[in-house]
């Protein structure tokens, strides 16, 4: 192999392991830089596949042992949808959870300027957030448990890609909120080229949904909920001065969410 392959080969799989140290706790990386965050940006898409093929493969493996253990054929889909997302929380360390509850109390509370950003940065959790956290955690387990019921797989597994692709392009879309923040790190290294990357990952994705059987009207209405989903959240984020990592994390979780619920 010539050694400009074997360097790129290198290079991209420092990416990509970045990229997974930063979203889970599967890879510990030391001497992490801003200059490397940004770096890996573009594995975001393949750090997140691999994290839906994890937590798939766990799931089905719940299943399995609840059908074998005579568990009750209503509530297998359920302990395994259940384990669909405890391993999202404990592998990812809910890192993207706290940008939903933050961004649902500074919004629920009302507020403009100054004050919503100082309810988006307050670490206490209030009646809004605990709310959209509840809600989040309850569509990832009935969600789950349904495609696995249906034996949509592929579609649990294709859906944290999806929401990570939509966050960088949300970053894309809209200025940072200023300071030194993770949403301007974001923003500031959304190049062309990536957003191009994103939106090849994303019509990747759509072909492989496509394949998986997905009507295509099924499949525009994803696109076309994702989109209204994407066009609220950059003109909240425009009302208030920009983007903050809130805000990127939010998108995560919630693309996530519509993925599965659209495909349903």
């Amino acid at each position: 192999m010539p050694d400009v392959c074997r360097r790129q080969i290198g290079s991209l799989t420092e990416r990509y392991l970045d990229a997974l140290s930063f979203l889970s706790r599967l890879v510990t990386r030391p001497g992490q830089t801003e200059r490397r965050f940004q770096d890996c940006l573009p594995a975001f898409a393949p750090a997140g596949l691999t994290l839906g093929l994890l937590w798939t493969a766990l799931a089905l493996a719940a299943l399995c042992f609840a059908v074998a253990a005579g568990v009750s054929a209503a509530l297998c889909p359920f302990v395994a949808g259940w384990i669909w997302m405890l391993a999202l929380l404990w592998t990812t360390r809910a890192l993207h959870w706290d940008g939903v509850a933050d961004l649902a109390d500074a919004c629920g509370s009302g507020t403009t300027g100054e004050r919503f950003w100082q309810i988006m940065r307050d670490s206490r959790l209030g009646a809004f957030g605990a709310l959209a956290v509840c809600s989040g955690l309850a569509g990832c387990l009935l969600l789950a448990a349904a495609h696995l019921e249906q034996g949509n797989w592929a579609l649990l597994a294709l859906a944290p890609a999806w929401g990570r692709s939509c966050s960088l392009l949300l970053a894309a879309s809209a200025p940072p909120q200023g300071g030194g923040s993770l949403g301007k790190l974001v923003c500031s290294a959304m190049t062309p080229r990536l957003v191009r990357q994103q939106r090849i990952w994303l019509a990747a994705i759509v072909l492989l949904v496509w394949l998986t059987g997905v009507p295509v009207p099924q499949m525009l209405l994803l696109l076309a909920g994702q989109w209204l989903l994407q066009n609220k959240l950059r003109r909240t984020a425009l009302a208030h001065g920009g983007l903050s990592g809130d805000f990127l994390g939010a998108t995560i979780e919630l693309a996530q969410l519509w993925f599965l619920l659209a495909l349903l």
